[in-house]
């Protein structure tokens, strides 16, 4: 064979060969993004701060708290290019002004350290304020006041959870196969009195799935979310589901749930706030879907990325 085809073959192989270790290293990247999974990151009131800690902080486990609640981190690589450090997710609330707001880091040892993040405000607030020199009026009777009151402080109390078991790190499947129909972060108040926020998302479909490995902490049926069921997935993040139709005769309280099982079907128990109206039946059947972080609702579209 001439020199010159023996050298063009060789540089054929190096390059075919370059080829296969570059898409090795693309699966490889791919890989790694799929199973660190973070929120898209969006520092307003009822978004996600997602945050890499200096790697000053130090040798061991520290506690991130923010607002006294303490925040999810995860020891891991943020992008591609850090090297192996913590990263932590931050529940922003919707009552929560824009600027800087501090997160302590309790360090091992004792010594407290802070950084800051941005809050910016939101582009759009999604507020609407009623003022009337007409007292609010509830259609509510007494005994449903009081059964609403007690749901909410159930619910608020599994806001608060913080469990130390590892979380899934992997990206959030879809909780139902439909498009969202109403977003999340609308609110109203009446007289300066919050009468309605919508801390989840609408979704319609057909099917109901545990988007990651978690615990399930309580299922039951209120007032206003109907058949409810609500999944700890460690470090403070919790995601409800309510208004279902039916739940999957499987699962039980104090059972851990695997990402992509069935929780239940969609449905239209429960009810809701239509004007001034505080107890309407719901007519058309879909799945409210929420996401908390540190005790906060935060917006569940920023958990629906796409991976490259």
């Amino acid at each position: 064979m001439p020199s010159a085809t023996l050298s063009a073959t060789k540089a054929d192989l190096f390059k075919r060969a370059s080829t296969l270790s570059l898409l090795s290293l693309s699966l490889a990247f791919s890989s790694f993004s799929s199973a660190d999974f973070s929120p898209k990151a969006n520092p307003v009131p009822g978004g996600v701060a997602v945050i890499e800690l200096p790697n000053s902080i130090g040798e061991g486990t520290p506690e991130i708290y923010f607002q006294g609640q303490r925040v999810f981190t995860m020891s891991r690589a943020q992008n591609k290019r850090s090297d192996e450090r913590r990263v932590t997710w931050v529940g922003l609330p919707l009552s929560l002004n824009a600027g800087k707001h501090s997160l302590d880091i309790h360090q091992p040892g004792g010594r407290i350290r802070n950084v800051f993040l941005e809050v910016r405000a939101p582009e759009k607030p999604q507020q609407k304020h009623i003022i009337s020199r007409t007292p609010l009026q509830k259609d509510l009777t007494p005994a449903q006041q009081q059964r609403i009151q007690q749901e909410k402080n159930k619910i608020q109390s599994f806001l608060q959870r913080w469990s130390g078991n590892p979380p899934d790190n992997r990206v959030f499947l879809r909780p139902t196969e439909g498009s969202v129909s109403q977003g999340f972060g609308e609110q109203r108040f009446y007289n300066g009195e919050e009468v309605y926020s919508h801390t989840g998302v609408d979704m319609s479909g057909q099917r109901v799935f545990a988007p990651a490995d978690g615990t399930v902490v309580l299922i039951d049926d209120l007032f206003y979310q109907g058949k409810h069921v609500i999944i700890d997935h460690g470090q403070g993040l919790i995601t409800q589901y309510s208004h279902l139709q039916a739940i999957n005769v499987r699962i039980r309280e104090g059972q851990k749930i695997r990402r992509g099982e069935e929780i239940g079907k969609v449905g239209n128990t429960g009810r809701h706030i239509e004007g001034m109206r505080f107890a309407q039946p719901i007519k058309t059947p879909h799945l409210h879907w929420s996401v908390s972080l540190n005790g906060t609702y935060v917006d569940p579209e920023l958990f629906l990325i796409k991976t490259q």
